[in-house]
């Protein structure tokens, strides 16, 4: 009790865990709950999670996702954003490139607990020239450490997410302010717009985000 209330001032360090891909990880406690933190940001149940909770509530989140895929799935607390705050029990794929990550989501945070997910370990790209699925929703959350991954910057596969979507369906692409730069930002965001996407951008979510929210019209 003692700690949880401490945490409230301080972060208290629980765990840590060292990743070939992402470095030194901590797992600690934080306003009275566990985080993921690299080096560098947070990954899971922090500040990421309201990120992403904003920019659910950008599209609406509609009851009627069926289907969801996550490229980067951290510690997994978008699974607990859409079940509990969005009342949703769609299907979520997670894939997720580091292990180490993998085995931290399931032993410190229980993603396993959650019912009608699959967590994949795979290389985002290497996963989707295989996927034959479609979604309702994509969310692309890919970083090494803080920065995203030249691969899923590049207009090929901006170009190759529609084929992924229901008709309706949207995507969520999540960038760091201070790790890309305005010139890549803008191209990722006119090619979505070039691909025949209604382009919305939430600026500054949480002061350190940007988020492109595209929609098929």
């Amino acid at each position: 009790m003692f700690k949880q209330i401490l945490s409230y001032y301080t972060p208290i360090l629980l765990k840590k865990y060292t990743s070939q891909l992402n470095g030194p990880l901590q797992v600690n406690l934080s306003n009275g709950r566990k985080v993921l933190n690299s080096n560098r940001c947070n990954f899971s149940y922090g500040v990421l999670q309201k990120i992403l909770y904003k920019g659910l509530l950008a599209i609406n989140f509609p009851k009627e996702v069926e289907r969801v895929l996550v490229l980067g799935m951290g510690a997994g607390s978008i699974v607990e954003t859409i079940r509990f705050d969005f009342n949703s029990d769609a299907f979520i794929e997670l894939v997720e490139i580091d292990q180490e990550i993998i085995a931290i989501a399931v032993n410190e945070f229980g993603i396993n607990n959650y019912k009608n997910i699959s967590i994949i370990h795979a290389d985002g790209i290497t996963f989707l020239k295989t996927c034959v699925n479609k979604y309702d929703l994509i969310i692309i959350d890919v970083f090494v450490i803080d920065t995203i991954p030249e691969a899923f910057t590049q207009p090929d596969f901006i170009r190759s997410l529609s084929r992924y979507l229901s008709p309706k369906g949207k995507i969520i692409y999540n960038t760091i302010r201070p790790t890309i730069t305005e010139k890549l930002f803008n191209e990722i965001r006119n090619e979505f717009s070039n691909d025949g996407f209604n382009v919305q951008v939430l600026e500054k979510v949480e002061t350190s985000n940007n988020l492109i929210i595209a929609t098929r019209m």
